[in-house]
């Protein structure tokens, strides 16, 4: 079967559990096709679809649920609940990849029962011809020509809903295809994920409840990748640690994700209950590294005084640092955002995680940004979904830690530590030469300019704003009058066929066609203004 027949096949598939999954519905939920009030049961069937299509699909959901600013909140609680468990692949199947990628004296023995099974990849634990326990993790065969598949399909139709529908731009349609692609690609490949356990692991040495499974190299390929096993079991509430030991694991837990995001611009971004175990020792173990968030300095930097100024409740602050991260349209009301952050963001202040949820701050200025017309970056997303995991966690281990507490208290090191790396020569250097160059060539410009104004040779661009606007008005006009150009044509022409006997019919026609384009063009004006 060809590339052109598979990708048609995959697509009338895809097509077929949409229709089922009430894709129509769920897309006028959206605002991205007509208009709709948000419902529940739309959620649910938006995440059985997913669930049904598969891997990229489920992860695509994933995505999504970090964007509060762009679903509704029905959506956002039910894309939470997706469910990446997939059947095992025979062992057999397993056993052969093992065997291609790996020398054949590296296991005594591969227990032939799946530790854990998902739609990427499949865990089994196993034994080193030195002794050591170990888990190998073992990506589905066929997997990645899958995602191609789903990858063309969903790249093809997020241009599509962007060409036709303003939600569509805005939900930013295809930044959305091409992040959920560098995710993927990025888990499918297990030597970027051994590279990032190692880092991970290198981020948290001063965190001594913290845990990361060491890479067993050289056992590494793009398809296998072997680690230590570490037992444990999900953090739930029975989890029976003293209160002050449950404490610091909780302390030390999320004051880690804060100081990857704020310090290091690097951080484990898929903190959920499944990736984060409870020893058998009372530690906690971080697992699963495909997914690793990375922010430029700049954007690191702003994010650390963002949640700095959440910390401390300075309104003014927050609306400036978010202004300077983000995009804002022409239609943006900047004093109305700054109005709607004093009112909210006192709410998060001397409260308990178990009244709060630390992420709820991040989403909630993710949502009154989208509405007062300021754009976030994706990278803001995904910090506010990381942030708002680590706390669930933190908030089962002990319910009384207080987040923008722990903020306060690590502003100072952050702040030491943000000075340190600004004095250290390469950094300060690199810094002053991108401040002195402009002033520098500034003379020669000067120079420049004058030389073009003494020749009157200088020339000043205008870049008008808003045309579509006008475009979609002067498009409405005309084509009202050459709607109103050709009923008056049709009934001269059939007046004048009227006169000829053998003709009449032809001028009936005429007649009724000038009738009825007359009746539509008349009800287009009264049902909406301006447009035809």
């Amino acid at each position: 079967m060809g590339p052109r027949t598979e990708r048609l096949k995959h697509a009338l598939y895809v097509g077929r559990v949409a229709r089922r999954g009430g894709l129509l519905r769920v897309l006028r939920e959206l605002g991205v096709w007509g208009s709709r009030p948000a419902t529940r049961e739309g959620a649910v069937e938006f995440r059985r679809a997913l669930e049904e299509l598969g891997t990229t699909y489920i992860k695509l959901g994933q995505l999504l649920s970090s964007r509060p600013d762009l679903l509704p909140d029905a959506y956002i609680e039910e894309l939470g609940k997706l469910v990446d468990d997939v059947p095992p692949v025979p062992f057999d199947e397993i056993q052969s990849l093992i065997a291609e990628e790996l020398p054949a004296d590296v296991f005594v023995r591969v227990d032939p029962e799946p530790l854990a099974t998902a739609s990427i990849a499949q865990i089994h634990t196993a034994l080193l011809t030195s002794g050591r326990d170990v888990i190998v993790k073992v990506r589905r065969p066929g997997i990645e020509e899958q995602i191609d598949l789903d990858l063309a399909l969903l790249r093809s139709t997020a241009g599509l809903l962007e060409a036709r529908s303003e939600r569509a731009q805005l939900l930013q349609a295809r930044a959305l295809a091409d992040e959920l692609e560098v995710h993927l690609r990025a888990e499918l490949d297990f030597v970027e994920e051994a590279g990032n356990a190692e880092l991970v692991a290198q981020l948290l040495e001063d965190y001594d409840e913290l845990v990361v499974p060491q890479v067993i190299r050289p056992y590494v390929t793009e398809k296998v990748l072997v680690l230590e096993r570490i037992d444990g079991r999900k953090v739930d509430s029975g989890h029976g640690l003293a209160a002050d030991r449950a404490h610091e694991l909780a302390r030390q837990f999320f004051s880690a994700y804060v100081r990857q995001v704020t310090v290091e611009g690097v951080y484990h971004a898929d903190p959920h209950r499944g990736n984060v175990l409870l020893t058998t020792d009372g530690r906690l173990a971080l697992v699963d590294f495909g997914l690793l968030g990375r922010l430029d300095d700049d954007g690191r930097r702003n994010l650390a005084l963002l949640l700095l100024a959440i910390a401390q409740n300075r309104a003014d602050d927050v609306a400036d640092l978010i202004l300077s991260l983000s995009r804002a349209s022409l239609g943006a009301d900047e004093p109305g955002f700054i109005q709607e952050l004093r009112r909210k963001l006192p709410r998060y202040h001397w409260r308990p995680l178990s009244g709060i949820r630390a992420g709820e701050a991040l989403a909630d200025l993710q949502r009154i940004s989208f509405e007062y017309g300021i754009a976030l970056p994706t990278s803001f997303a995904l910090v506010g979904k990381t942030l708002a995991q680590a706390d669930s966690i933190a908030r089962v281990l002990h319910p009384e830690l207080d987040p923008i507490a722990l903020l306060e208290e690590d502003a100072l090191e952050v702040m030491l530590h943000e000075g340190e790396r600004r004095l250290e020569p390469n950094q300060l250097f690199a810094w002053l030469y991108t401040q002195l160059e402009p002033l520098g060539r500034m003379p020669r410009r000067l120079g420049q300019l004058v030389s073009k104004l003494e020749t009157g040779t200088f020339k000043v661009g205008v870049t008008p704003t808003d045309l579509p606007d006008l475009e979609h008005a002067l498009r409405s006009v005309a084509n009202r009058i050459g709607g109103a150009v050709i009923v008056a044509s049709l009934l001269i022409a059939s007046a004048l066929l009227a006169r000829v006997h053998d003709l009449r019919w032809y001028a009936f026609g005429g007649f009724c066609a000038a009738f009825a384009l007359g009746l539509y063009m008349i009800r287009k004006i009264m049902r909406t203004p301006g447009e035809l």
